[in-house]
């Protein structure tokens, strides 16, 4: 009868995990792939055209092409070339090749709208990646965490605006923050239980993320910490003997992740096949290079311009985190020190809690690990931020790696806080509270994201005064507004002979114009050509953060009492002004 009784509980446990599962991905991909046609952001033009030599670069077998941005990217325009291939393949047959790819207004004058096709299907197949990613590291997190704290850390990740906002574009950082977050659960997993799949699983994702973005490399050191740290956890390895004896042990480990990890970074970027040193020396010189200088253009932060675009301001990243999470979020980090201090936290794995034979010191071993487990993704996200923080060049999207453990973390307070609050209650009355509370807190996440949908970038923290006061605190805008602003000008008449001069006019406006589009975006002193340009327009649209920059400051000046034509609001705040030149 006892057996019986189990294996009905296990059953029911499974089904319980696949549906979890299954939610879990809704929740992730629906979000993301709502209106992907909606706006592009800036940095989109140049990773689509990178995909494209690198399209063009493999089929003519031109490996060392492949070589694009020593950011390096290879993630990315993989995920380029699948636009490419899934909405326009014979763009490899165009003559200009390497040198002179089609740019974004030949792609307009073969068909209005298909640089903008081609961007939708590389996002949708980065997402795909994204949420692989996601999924995978929810089932290591349900086996270190159990189930119910593993869901609702990964649920506030899935609704996370932030997240979503840098997860469903062609860009390198959301999908970065995927990949460490999934090396590095695999890795704590394969400590905790010496499984040889979950040490490939790490090593593959820290190959994809080195291939993303040359950040990624922090994760060699933070594996080599935790390897050391496990060491020296274990008693039996106190003491010259036990040195000697589990030494070679995690030596061969961590051979082994990185000789897998740096296969999968060699297999899956050509340039690696023909000029593998050259191709690595790049990527490492131009990250410091990055990291030592600033921005090409000033850089509003904290109620100051910055003219070089360099901040040394080390608040940067603390306050751009502040701004960027939710309420949520917060209430789970507060619980999180009582967490690590608190002797026996209020949840176990499930494997724990409905094992029979789990004796009382499995049990405190389970829950010394997970402490363990927490605090070492509390050292991955603070290692991390403290990386970022040393360069002068700072954007807030360059710490989602850090952000995206921290939603776990803030998860797993989140159960403990709900289970202590329900233990105030009679037993029978603790469960439905605990989850009525998190049900609550999550539809909360879920809301705020939503109240942010279609761009998500426009999402700032209402504790700290929401949009409006993030305006004086913080950079604004990713391009969303600009495309409501084309738009207003496609339904005038004749919308085709209307000239337009535009903030990202060669990229996040042009996409959505069928105007004559000249770009604003120039950072130098105005020449006569310039204003001759600036003349002859029919429409001047200007940006959100132009006027935080005050850049550039003539045109300003000339606009300064001007009545725009017409305004894009979002969230209370101004985004985007048109103003009527001729």
């Amino acid at each position: 009868m006892k057996d019986s009784h189990n294996r009905l509980g296990s059953s029911t446990r499974f089904l319980l995990e696949i549906v979890a599962t299954f939610a879990l991905i809704l929740a992730i991909a629906i979000p993301r792939l709502l209106d992907l046609n909606q706006f592009v952001t800036t940095d989109e033009r140049l990773w689509l055209d990178r995909s494209g030599k690198f399209y063009y670069a493999l089929v003519h077998r031109d490996f060392a092409a492949t070589f694009q941005k020593s950011h390096p990217g290879v993630t990315v325009m993989w995920a380029g070339l699948a636009g490419y291939v899934a909405v326009y393949p014979s763009y490899y047959e165009s003559r200009e090749g390497q040198n002179r790819p089609v740019s974004l207004f030949a792609l307009k004058q073969r068909e209005s709208d298909l640089p903008l096709r081609i961007l939708v299907a590389g996002r949708q197949a980065i997402i795909l990646l994204g949420l692989l990613a996601l999924v995978l590291s929810f089932l290591f997190a349900r086996r270190l965490f159990g189930l119910l704290p593993a869901l609702v850390g990964f649920l506030l990740i899935a609704f996370d605006p932030f997240h979503i906002a840098l997860s469903r574009v062609l860009h390198v950082d959301g999908l970065l923050a995927d990949l460490t977050l999934l090396s590095m659960l695999a890795f704590l997993m394969y400590l905790q239980g010496r499984s040889r799949a979950a040490l490939v699983v790490s090593a593959v994702a820290a190959g994809l993320a080195w291939l993303t973005k040359s950040p990624g490399l922090f994760l060699i050191p933070l594996i080599a910490l935790l390897v050391l740290f496990d060491l020296l956890r274990t008693k039996s390895t106190w003491g010259e003997a036990g040195w000697r004896k589990y030494s070679p042990h995690y030596v061969k480990v961590l051979a082994a992740w990185g000789a897998i990890a740096v296969l999968v970074f060699c297999f899956l970027w050509p340039a690696m096949w023909v000029h593998p040193v050259d191709s690595v020396v790049k990527v490492l010189t131009d990250a410091i290079g990055y990291a030592q200088g600033g921005h090409e253009s000033p850089v509003f932060f904290n109620g100051r311009i910055y003219p070089n675009g360099e901040i040394p301001d080390l608040s940067f990243y603390p306050l751009n985190f502040l701004w960027r999470t939710t309420p949520v979020t917060l209430l789970g980090l507060l619980v999180v020190p009582m967490l690590l201090i608190r002797r026996r936290p209020a949840f176990r794995k499930d494997s724990e809690r409905n094992s029979p034979s789990a004796s009382r010191t499995d049990i405190l071993q389970g829950m010394d690990q997970q402490r363990w487990t927490v605090a070492a993704l509390l050292l991955f996200a603070l290692g991390f931020s403290a990386l970022m923080n040393l360069g002068l060049k700072k954007i807030d999207r360059y710490i989602l790696p850090s952000l995206v453990p921290l939603e776990l973390v803030a998860g797993i307070g989140l159960v403990q806080l709900a289970v202590w609050v329900g233990q105030l209650l009679r037993e029978k009355w603790s469960t439905t509270l605990t989850g009525a509370i998190l049900l609550s807190l999550i539809a909360v996440q879920g809301a705020l994201a939503w109240g942010a949908f279609p761009y998500f970038f426009n999402y700032y923290n209402p504790l700290l005064g929401g949009s409006r006061r993030a305006m004086d605190a913080i950079q604004i805008g990713w391009g969303e507004g600009l495309d409501q602003a084309a738009r207003y000008i496609n339904d005038k008449p004749n919308s085709d002979k209307i000239r337009v001069i535009a903030w990202y006019g060669s990229g996040p406006f042009l996409y959505f114009s069928d105007s004559r589009v000249r770009s604003l975006d120039v950072d130098h002193a105005w020449s006569v050509d310039d204003w001759d340009v600036f003349n002859s327009s029919d429409y001047a649209v200007v940006y959100i953060h132009q006027w935080q920059r005050n850049l550039p400051a003539e045109v300003l000046e000339r606009l300064r009492g001007w009545t725009p034509e017409y305004s894009v609001w979002i969230d209370g705040l101004e985004y985007v002004r048109v103003y009527r030149i001729q």
